[in-house]
C-alpha cells in the first residue's frame, strides 16, 4: 500500500462520521481534491508520489441539542474521506471558532476574509489565496511559515502539512 495511503488513513480514522450528505449546493468547500504532502512533511518521507485524491462533502448539520451551552459554535459539518470510501468513513469537519484562528495568529486575515479553516480533531484544512505564505505561531525566530501554493493547504497531527488542489466541483 503506498505510504500516501497509509498516513491519509491514519488521518482519517478519527472515528465514524454521520453517513449521508445534504442537498447538494456550492459551500465553498465541496468537492475532489488531489492531495499532495508539502515535501519535509513526515508522511512525504522523502518519496516523491503522485497526489491521492481526497473528497470534501457537505455533512448534516451538528444537532443542536448536543451544542447545548456552546454559545456561537457554527452547526455547519463536512466531511473529509479518500476518494472511492465507503459511507461514514472520513473525518468530520467543523469551522474554525474565533480563538482558534487567534491561537495560529491568523485572527486578523480571517476578520478580513482572507482566511476561512475546517478543523478535524487531529488535522485542520484551511482555505486562503493561492500563492501566500502562511506563519504559524508566534513572531521570533521560532516561527513557522508554508507557502500555500494553491490556497488550500492542511496540516494533520504527526504526518505533517499538505495541499489540496479543487479537480471539480462535483463529488465522485
Amino acid at each position: 500500500m503506498r505510504r500516501s495511503a497509509v498516513w491519509l488513513s491514519c488521518l482519517l480514522c478519527l472515528g465514524p462520521v454521520v453517513a449521508g450528505a445534504a442537498a447538494p449546493g456550492d459551500d465553498g468547500w465541496s468537492g475532489t481534491y488531489g492531495m499532495t504532502w508539502v515535501p519535509g512533511a513526515a508522511a512525504a518521507a522523502g518519496v516523491e508520489q503522485p497526489p491521492s485524491k481526497v473528497v470534501i462533502a457537505k455533512a448534516p448539520d451538528a444537532d443542536p441539542a448536543r451544542r447545548a451551552g456552546q454559545d456561537g459554535v457554527d452547526r455547519m459539518r463536512w466531511t473529509l474521506a479518500e476518494s472511492g470510501s465507503k459511507a461514514g468513513d472520513g473525518a468530520e469537519l467543523r469551522r474554525f471558532r474565533e480563538r482558534e484562528y487567534a491561537e495560529w495568529g491568523w485572527a486578523d486575515i480571517h476578520r478580513t476574509g482572507g482566511m476561512d479553516c475546517l478543523d478535524g480533531g487531529r488535522m485542520f484544512v484551511c482555505r486562503t489565496s493561492p500563492d501566500t505564505t502562511v506563519a504559524f505561531g508566534p513572531e521570533g525566530p521560532r516561527r513557522e511559515t508554508l507557502f500555500a501554493r494553491t490556497g488550500v493547504f492542511g496540516i494533520a497531527l504527526h504526518a505533517g502539512a499538505f495541499e489540496l488542489k479543487k479537480l471539480d466541483n462535483q463529488h465522485e
